[in-house]
């Protein structure tokens, strides 16, 4: 039986439910209205580069939301604190790691680790994971676990634990997806998985951020 902090949905037919937003223990962002229960917390809709792809070109935590200049428009319409970089990526989505802890970015952005770390208050390290630069696509972090792309290094995992202070684990989503970033919305309260991702996916999933 599914946990009661699990819930499995597709955004109209799409598994890859990470490319439409993220959440947090205080709201979700989402690039669609969708009612997604199970994470206990308000929904913010903004969509974003006329897509509903939010959760490529955004990313936040409890306290905050980062995105690129070219979105510095949406800063008037989000009732949280954004923080807007001058970078020429636009996808920040996929190049930030954060939970309430700490905060993972790209080496692509690592120019702006200062800048990130004052406006959250928190520790910001630049590392890759699995040797790439999507940090945001290769794992999925909440305030109780981090799931992370199984082909991460042991340097890099011990860099992620160490910034965002939770116990990490290697996972996959969507049938052996190493992108868990791409495929999973969670916070501390729930999950949002696809109909794509295998039992044992989910159970590893929901297992390392604290849902089992």
């Amino acid at each position: 039986m599914m946990s009661m902090k699990i819930s499995t949905t597709d955004f109209e037919g799409d598994p890859n439910l990470g490319l439409y937003g993220f959440a947090t223990d205080k709201y979700a962002f989402l690039g669609m209205k969708k009612s997604l229960p199970v994470l206990k917390t308000k929904i913010i809709v903004q969509p974003m580069g006329q897509t509903r792809f939010s959760g490529i070109f955004a990313t936040g935590n409890s306290h905050g939301i980062i995105i690129s200049s070219f979105f510095k428009e949406y800063d008037e319409y989000i009732d949280i604190p954004v923080l807007v970089l001058k970078t020429d990526f636009t996808a920040i989505g996929n190049l930030v790691l954060i939970n309430d802890n700490g905060i993972i970015i790209s080496p692509l952005i690592k120019n702006h680790a200062k800048e990130i770390s004052d406006f959250f208050g928190l520790e910001c390290k630049a590392t890759t994971i699995a040797e790439t630069g999507v940090v945001g696509s290769c794992a999925i972090a909440t305030n109780k676990g981090c799931v992370i792309n199984p082909f991460v290094k042991k340097q890099e995992m011990k860099i992620i634990q160490s910034v965002l202070k939770v116990p990490c684990d290697i996972g996959t989503a969507n049938f052996s997806s190493p992108y868990v970033g791409s495929c999973v919305i969670a916070n501390s309260n729930g999950m949002i998985i696809s109909s794509f991702t295998s039992g044992p996916e989910s159970g590893r999933l929901a297992e390392t951020l604290g849902f089992l």
